[in-house]
This record gives C-alpha cells, sequence and structure tokens, in this order.
C-alpha cells in the first residue's frame, strides 16, 4: 500500500472532484485516477461511484477515508518524532480554539513556543465549537480549545 494512493483518496474526498484532488497533490487528472483504481484493485473495493463524472464515495467506502486519513496522520507524528530525535521537537502544532478562548491559548502556546522554537504554532482562533470537532476528527488540527 502506497502513502501516495492515501493521499489522492483523501484528497478525492476533501474535494469531491477528480481534477481538484488532482491540482490539490500536483498530479494530472489521468495519474490520480490510475492510483485510485490500482488502490481498489489492492483493496478489492470500490471506492468511487463514477458515471459520466465523479459521483461520490459509498457511505461505505468513507470508513476506507477516515483510515486513510488516521495512517497518514500517524505517518506525519512518526516523522516529526524522527526528526525530534535527531533536533530536539520541531513540526508544525495546529490548534483550533474558539474566539473566546485566544488568552488562555496565548498562555499555553507561550511558554511552548519558547521552549521548543523549532515548532511552528498555527492558531485557527475563529472557530465555532462544531467546526473544531470536525477538524480533530479529520485530523486537519492536531487539538481544540473550547
Amino acid at each position: 500500500m502506497l502513502f501516495r494512493r492515501l493521499e489522492y483518496l483523501v484528497a478525492l474526498s476533501r474535494e469531491r472532484h477528480f481534477a481538484r484532488a488532482a491540482q490539490a497533490c500536483y498530479v494530472s487528472q489521468p495519474a490520480l485516477s490510475e492510483a485510485i483504481r490500482k488502490f481498489e484493485e489492492e483493496l478489492d473495493v470500490p471506492l468511487v461511484r463514477r458515471g459520466r463524472k465523479y459521483e461520490g464515495l459509498t457511505p461505505e467506502r468513507e470508513r476506507i477515508v477516515v483510515w486513510a486519513q488516521r495512517i497518514l496522520a500517524d505517518r506525519d507524528a512518526l516523522r516529526s518524532e524522527a526528526g525530534a530525535l535527531r533536533t530536539g521537537l520541531s513540526g508544525r502544532l495546529r490548534i483550533g480554539s474558539v474566539p473566546t478562548s485566544s488568552g488562555a491559548v496565548a498562555q499555553l502556546t507561550g511558554p511552548f513556543c519558547a521552549a521548543h522554537p523549532l515548532v511552528t504554532v498555527e492558531v485557527m482562533a475563529d472557530l465555532r465549537s462544531e467546526e473544531i470537532l470536525r477538524q480533530l476528527q479529520n485530523f486537519e488540527i492536531d487539538a481544540g480549545v473550547t
């Protein structure tokens, strides 16, 4: 199983369009489509409803996307961990917060950034609680403050 195929499937699920997913992955649309087809063969499960155009993923196949997101998040965490072993903690920490918790986020991230200068902290401070939960479930952010 290739990570790239997982990335393509996640992008297709997010973009809901073959050409936009290919653009997001910096590949041609035929290359993305072929990789998804090979992934379907590898799993022996059709992942995409196809007609004259992309018709979506079936509800059962959405579960495969969740696994792909988990695997890719674990891969990224492994890379970060290996980097931390070489140079100290580094990478990117993505935090979502509701507008009223910005003071608490600053109190948390200030000391953290001082202790780990190689870490980039991104704070999205204007999210609703529901959006924070959705982004956590989709591995789009690493932490949430509500």
